[in-house]
């Protein structure tokens, strides 16, 4: 009774789709970055409803620039514009189906096959969405979903927007290239004061301080845990915990840092470190449920005279890193983050 009512019943349906959607986002390992405001690290769109297209257009604020006015010099007539730049973003559609088998392997298994299944998808699609956001940041052109590019090509770094340790090329990087407190320092330094005219990475701001959030790869992280002094290591980990912000591991130099291994490597030993500004990236969910408003589609369906019974997940998605061209500079730069790479391997 209970497979018949989940097939058939489309409120059950409804209810099963905002159930993964619910709980796929706050379990991605990078949700805390997401937001709806412009001034969070990845800014959300999931107002695109069935029909409506597989763009969404997301308008990015550039910094103000004007000089400002002195003394009792006029100010009406003077005031600065503010400044957007539009772009638009693709989405896709992606599923997976688990099988949950027959009625004879309800009958042999003493497991909710319904409800393992349901559970399986859930962990699945939190993996997926997680390995996407970060190679979207990371800037990993050879990335792919079940063999393809997914919604929008990923764009690799500028070179106003990449540091590599010792200044080597990823191709070239060898273990004398290893993570030190100084990577992380001109990775801040290039935020901060960028080449070629390039917009700063804005920063987060919390208690009248900035900060940005670097995530890297757990080999780099533990590799720069043995380059730094237990006492220095000590001090970042009690500076972290003084801020009480979820996942942040230390804090160095403003640099609010997390480990991670979805970072992709990109190069044998090889490992993108990025460092994370407002609007570092843009994500977008389009319509994939039963009405307008249900962004994730959640389906049993039967096969074989109701048999065998599989679930289907599915979603509309898209992700991309902002970026424009700027006059004077050849390419699209980015613009909310720095990337990085090091050489990282296991420890011994």
């Amino acid at each position: 009774m209970e497979t018949r009512f989940l097939t058939n019943d489309p409120l059950t349906r409804k209810r099963w789709a905002r159930d993964l959607y619910t709980y796929v986002l706050p379990n991605m390992e990078f949700n805390e970055l997401i937001g709806t405001g412009s001034d969070s690290i990845i800014e959300l769109k999931n107002d695109l409803g069935k029909g409506e297209g597989d763009q969404l257009t997301f308008g990015i604020r550039l910094p103000l620039s004007g000089s400002g006015i002195v003394g009792d010099k006029t100010v009406e007539g003077n005031e600065e514009a503010l400044r957007f730049r539009n772009f638009k973003m693709t989405i896709e559609e992606l599923n997976h189906a688990v099988d949950t088998g027959g009625k004879m392997d309800e009958q042999r298994i003493p497991y909710d096959l319904m409800k393992e299944g349901k559970t399986g998808l859930q962990e699945w699609w939190i993996g997926k969405l997680s390995d996407f956001v970060m190679n979207n940041l990371a800037g990993n052109s050879a990335y792919r979903v079940a063999g393809e590019v997914f919604a929008n090509e990923i764009r690799e770094p500028d070179a106003d927007h990449f540091v590599t340790m010792n200044d080597v090329a990823e191709v070239a990087m060898t273990s004398a290239d290893v993570i030190d407190i100084h990577y992380l320092d001109r990775l801040k330094q290039r935020a901060e004061m960028p080449t070629n005219s390039a917009f700063k990475v804005r920063p987060l701001i919390k208690g009248g301080k900035n900060y940005y959030r670097v995530y890297l790869h757990n080999y780099a992280f533990d590799n720069l845990r043995e380059n730094t002094n237990v006492g220095q290591w000590g001090d970042l980990l009690r500076a972290a915990n003084k801020l009480q912000i979820p996942n942040v591991e230390i804090e160095y130099n403003g640099m609010l840092i997390t480990k991670s291994e979805r970072l992709p490597m990109v190069q044998p030993n090889v490992y993108r470190s990025v460092l994370l500004g407002k609007q570092a990236g843009v994500f977008g969910w389009g319509g994939a449920g039963e009405s307008k408003s249900s962004t994730m589609s959640f389906v049993p369906y039967h096969k074989d005279a109701l048999r065998f019974i599989m679930i289907r997940g599915g979603g509309i998605f898209g992700m991309t890193k902002p970026g424009f061209v700027t006059p004077g500079a050849a390419g699209t730069r980015d613009y909310g983050l720095i990337t990085g790479s090091c050489f990282a391997a296991p420890l011994t």
